[in-house]
């Protein structure tokens, strides 16, 4: 196998998953106010879907925590998983993170 063309591939990845993370961070903070670190990552196989799947919990609270898709062709998030710690402490923000986006 060239490892040449594995090297690229991997860099490749990396880029995608760093610009899914930051994604998924701004828009976390964006919508709920939320301070968060991402904890694990994986990206999907092209042929399945142009996806990451993040996971992760508020920043200094690992019991708030969360999972969710970017879609790295778009930016665009889905799949927005929480715990019940996360969705308490995003209603004691004032906000109904169940509400459907219009």
């Amino acid at each position: 196998m060239d490892k040449n063309n594995n090297a690229d591939s991997d860099s490749k990845d990396e880029k995608i998953i760093e610009q899914a993370k930051a994604t998924a961070i701004k828009h976390l903070k964006a919508e709920y106010e939320l301070e968060v670190e991402i904890t694990e990552e994986k990206i999907l196989p092209d042929y399945i879907a142009q996806k990451v799947i993040l996971e992760g919990n508020v920043v200094g609270n690992k019991e708030q925590n969360f999972s969710i898709t970017v879609n790295y062709t778009t930016n665009e998030t889905s799949n927005f998983g929480m715990s019940p710690e996360l969705v308490e402490a995003i209603r004691a923000k004032g906000y109904e993170p169940f509400d459907k986006k219009k």
